[in-house]
């Protein structure tokens, strides 16, 4: 909603919304050149509701009410119009386009998954809660386990099936055919979210990506104050280079073992500013469980030692 209103913005149309008067559900206006209009004297597709219904426009009130605002109280500045007919064209080309769509989620086994993740990968019950949450992981009616992929954007691409979460973290495209070039599953952590990524770990899987973010926010007991990715790259000719090179540091944190090792060695012929950092286990989920272990038996002798009285 909030990439909408600033496009028309650019187009030089100005929008308002606003609680109608029910006082339920929010309105939304457009003027141009003077004239202004309802969303309900355009159409049912273009009142609030009706984008999100009939348009398939995005709305989330915590993620895009205060973007909204902000465009409100600052309107963007219209393009001029050749700036504003190449956007159109690079609108229509994505438009053309084929488009993910992501397999429906078979909710009653959800579950089952958080258990799993919880007590045999050792994953916070709030961070497995936000990813479900924002629909990056859940199992889909053919009981596969989805990561979803996305751009840099945040618009989904594809999906990565993790087939055997048991003995193994590799996973496979969910469908070649169905999937859009230019996604990785990634997850960002910052204490502001509005700040751009200044730094980037690249990953071997996404469990393993996960279990980097939770390790890094269990090693210093805060957010990351520079909004930091989490990217699952596995692959060194499918890599968001530009994004890379203008990132404040790259982190090649990939598993240490033989692959991990390729990995890193061709990505650093690509960035060779990045910095390697391993894991001491095979990979970051081992390290990340080792360091709660660890981090509790600690806790348990600082009890035991204020319990000692002579």
């Amino acid at each position: 909603m909030p990439m909408l209103i600033m496009r028309l913005q650019q187009a030089g149309i100005s929008v308002r919304t606003g609680f109608t008067r029910n006082g339920k559900s929010k309105g939304i206006s457009y003027e141009k050149d003077g004239q202004a209009f309802s969303g309900t004297q355009l159409g049912a597709a273009y009142t609030f509701p009706g984008l999100q219904k009939h348009l398939g426009v995005d709305y989330q009130t915590e993620r895009d009410d205060e973007p909204i605002n902000e465009l409100l109280l600052k309107p963007v500045k219209p393009l001029p119009v050749e700036q504003l007919e190449k956007l159109f064209q690079d609108i229509e080309r994505k438009q053309q386009q084929p488009q993910f769509t992501p397999p429906q989620e078979d909710i009653a086994l959800w579950p089952k998954l958080y258990k799993y993740l919880s007590e045999k990968r050792g994953i916070p019950d709030s961070f497995i809660e936000r990813l479900h949450n924002h629909n990056l992981l859940y199992i889909d009616e053919q009981k596969q386990i989805l990561f979803i992929k996305r751009n840099l954007d945040g618009e989904k691409t594809g999906a990565l099936v993790w087939s055997n979460p048991g003995h193994n973290h590799h996973t496979v495209e969910y469908d070649q055919n169905a999937s859009t070039p230019n996604g990785w599953f990634h997850i960002n952590l910052g204490q502001n979210p509005k700040q751009e990524i200044k730094n980037v770990f690249l990953c071997s899987s996404p469990i393993d990506a996960v279990s980097v973010g939770v390790y890094v926010l269990a090693k210093t007991g805060a957010l990351p104050s520079m909004r930091t990715m989490f990217m699952v790259a596995d692959d060194p000719n499918n890599l968001p280079l530009e994004f890379l090179k203008n990132c404040h540091r790259v982190v090649l944190a990939f598993n240490n073992d033989e692959q991990g090792d390729k990995t890193a060695s061709a990505v650093l012929e690509l960035l060779p500013n990045g910095q390697r950092f391993k894991p001491t286990y095979p990979d970051w989920n081992q390290e990340l469980k080792a360091h709660f272990y660890e981090a509790e038996l600690e806790r348990k002798q600082q009890e035991r030692s204020r319990g000692f009285s002579l």
